[in-house]
């Protein structure tokens, strides 16, 4: 596995050993956190991705995120994964999403995730689920 792999499934170990200072630690101090790429404005530098990372590590009580795929070309590293969490108040969420983290000198200096927003808000609202066809989708070995 390459370093840049290495670096991001290790940023994912301490998601789930829910080790905040250490996933802030793997960014530059002025790296950028763009968890919603489309949707929401990125956390910049270490105090705004502790925030986010903080706040978003709270909402969740069990966390059973994996990563299906990666590659690397260049400075990045991309990412399929399926997050699959159950927040603090009882609803389940999954999703497919994906990735791209940009890495500089053994630091992540922008890290971009790209899903569907409407499908995650449907599921908090108690909704709907994913359709039938994403199914295979969730169901990949990781």
């Amino acid at each position: 596995m390459s370093t840049g792999k290495q670096l991001v499934t290790r940023f994912f170990d301490y998601w789930h050993a829910g080790r905040i200072d250490d996933m802030v630690g793997m960014f530059a101090s002025d790296g950028r956190f763009h968890f919603s790429a489309i949707t929401k404005p990125p956390a910049v530098g270490h105090e705004e991705i502790r925030e986010f990372l903080t706040t978003y590590s709270g909402l969740s009580a069990v966390k059973r995120l994996r990563i299906n795929a990666m590659a690397e070309a260049g400075d990045d590293v991309f990412y399929e994964a399926v997050e699959d969490f159950d927040l603090a108040d009882g609803p389940h969420v999954v999703t497919p999403y994906a990735g791209v983290v940009r890495i500089a000198d053994g630091q992540f200096v922008d890290w971009r995730d790209y899903f569907d927003r409407a499908t995650i808000d449907r599921q908090l609202a108690g909704e709907a689920k994913l359709p039938d066809f994403a199914q295979e989708l969730l169901e990949r070995p990781a």
